[in-house]
């Protein structure tokens, strides 16, 4: 927790929002900078980061108070020196038919202290908060399953008052008396054969820390099938529709196309028409389960080429007249 960070700002929210609205906030800040759509982005590594720390402090009432504590948003509850002051200051005016203050002064600060301590602290014992993250696939891991490499944002015990927020009746800190800190971690997930777009899947206990020995939370793997404008999908057979040249289509020839290992080879037969399908056989996706792979199914498109040269004309024109063709002689118009 940093009081110098405006963390209201870095969530791009007002100072009175709910936490819906933190979270909504949270959400698509961290789907924007997420390391895994921005590889090797430093700056938005950095303010994935900030956003992450901003939520967690936000979206946690205790800490959110404790945070506006620090900035001076609200007053300040006294901490354990001005108690022990304002407790020695009025043992030192003593009262009539009372014990010197010196004989039992320990004793009643000590339980003074104490009762402070117990209500600053707390002893309710609860679950620690769910997180939930992005998660970006390719249509083949989505039907394979895939292991993925994700970053966290969560929160710990703190290690120096070890989750009690306070040390010898002073506040923690290390964790400004939360109990808790955050923390980025990695974690190597497993994610099944055959999700869908937008399955959430659940990592037990990867969430926040519990409080007062209360459980952790659970992490949620919210997942994302990354859509290609060139590939559809139906079932392992992959589909895509390339475009050739009128001379391609007339004469035949051996064209690169893509498929999703890469670029592979493929002959177009003379002669071939505009719409016209063709299989490349296990060319698809593969299943790893039963080591069968789909076909990659292929439309071909005839595109005239832009902006004609009078060369080009001239010889369309030569190419009529030595072919009268008519593609729509068989067409029968019924009224």
């Amino acid at each position: 927790m940093n009081k110098d960070k405006n963390y209201y700002k870095i969530l791009e929210i007002s100072e009175d929002a709910d936490k819906r609205a933190i979270k909504k906030a949270y959400r698509e800040l961290a789907r924007k900078f997420h390391p895994d759509i921005n590889p090797g982005n430093k700056l938005y590594e950095e303010k994935f980061k900030e956003i992450g720390e901003a939520y967690s402090v936000l979206v946690d009432e205790k800490k959110r108070t404790q945070y506006d504590l620090l900035r001076g948003a609200i007053k300040s509850k006294p901490n354990a020196e001005q108690v022990k002051k304002q407790a020695s200051k009025a043992y030192s005016e003593p009262k009539p038919k009372k014990e010197k203050p010196e004989k039992n002064f320990e004793g009643i600060f000590s339980n003074f202290a104490g009762k402070f301590a117990k209500n600053f602290a707390g002893t309710e014992s609860k679950k620690g908060d769910d997180i939930t993250t992005d998660v970006h696939i390719s249509a083949s891991e989505a039907h394979n399953g895939t292991v993925r490499n994700v970053n966290i944002l969560r929160t710990e015990k703190c290690p120096k008052c070890r989750g009690k927020r306070i040390i010898n009746h002073v506040s923690c800190d290390k964790c400004n008396a939360t109990g808790e800190i955050s923390t980025h971690k990695q974690l190597n997930v497993k994610i099944p054969p055959k999700v869908k777009e937008n399955s959430r899947i659940k990592i037990s206990g990867e969430g926040n820390r519990g409080v007062n020995g209360g459980a952790n939370g659970d992490l949620y793997l919210l997942i994302h099938i990354i859509k290609s404008s060139f590939f559809t999908y139906e079932g392992l057979h992959v589909h895509c529709e390339i475009p050739i040249t009128p001379s391609e289509a007339a004469l035949g020839g051996e064209i690169q196309i893509p498929s999703i290992d890469g670029f592979i080879n493929m002959k177009i037969p003379p002669e071939t028409r505009s719409g016209q399908r063709f299989k490349l056989a296990r060319e698809g996706l593969p299943d790893t389960n039963s080591g069968k792979r789909g076909d990659q199914v292929i439309t071909v498109r005839v595109e005239i080429p832009p902006n004609l040269t009078e060369k080009e004309k001239e010889l369309y024109l030569e190419l009529a007249r030595v072919r009268n063709f008519n593609p729509r002689e068989h067409i029968i118009f019924d009224k």
